[in-house]
Formats: C-alpha cells, sequence, structure tokens
C-alpha cells in the first residue's frame, strides 16, 4: 500500500512525499510530462493550477494509468485536493485514491 503525505515546509513550499512498504520515500513526480496546469508546483487546498497538478500527480501515480487520470483528475482535484486543509499536513492512501476515482467515474464528475 502507497500512502501520499502532503506537507508544507517552514518557507510554504508545498510538496508530497510517497511511502510504500519495503522502499524508501520519494517525492511524488508532478507528471507535467502528462499535462502541465503549474508552473509553480504542486499545491492543495483551493481551486487552482497547484492543486489540479497535484491531482492528476497522485491520480495517475495511484492508478499506474495515465490515460485513465488524464479523464478524472479534473473531478479529483475538485472533490479531494481542493478540499484538503491548505495549511495541514494530509494523508491518503492508494487504495482511498483509488475507490475516490471509482466514485468519480460513477458520477461521470470528470474534466
Amino acid at each position: 500500500m502507497k500512502v501520499y503525505i502532503g506537507i508544507r515546509s517552514a518557507d510554504g513550499n508545498a510538496f508530497v512525499q510517497v511511502e510504500a512498504p519495503g522502499k524508501p520515500g520519494r517525492l511524488l513526480a508532478p507528471r507535467t510530462d502528462l499535462f502541465k496546469h503549474s508552473m509553480s508546483g504542486l499545491d492543495w487546498g483551493y481551486s487552482g493550477s497547484g492543486p489540479k497538478q497535484c491531482a492528476l500527480a497522485v491520480v495517475a501515480d495511484a492508478l499506474g494509468d495515465d490515460m485513465r487520470a488524464l479523464r478524472v483528475h479534473g473531478g479529483f482535484h475538485f472533490y479531494v485536493i481542493a478540499a484538503l486543509p491548505r495549511h495541514l499536513p494530509w494523508r491518503l492512501t492508494d487504495a482511498q485514491v483509488t475507490e475516490l476515482v471509482a466514485e468519480i467515474e460513477q458520477n461521470a464528475v470528470v474534466g
């Protein structure tokens, strides 16, 4: 099980750490190769380009399916990433991400 941990440094920069059993932690790649929403990196807690980039990165990593991630990350951004606490750390498992994506797809909230 992978865990995505959103952390904001003392200087306000946001990053997402990915942890998995038996593997060293790593920073989540922003996946600007799929779509470049943000020039300034990942963020959360509001509706903007940084959170949308974060949604794409988390969903693509959790699903391992770039095309599906491109289809659903807009809904994931709106319903999950934008709603996270802006200045507090957060955690999501890959299972939670997959479940939330399935709910978004079922309700046809994509884009």
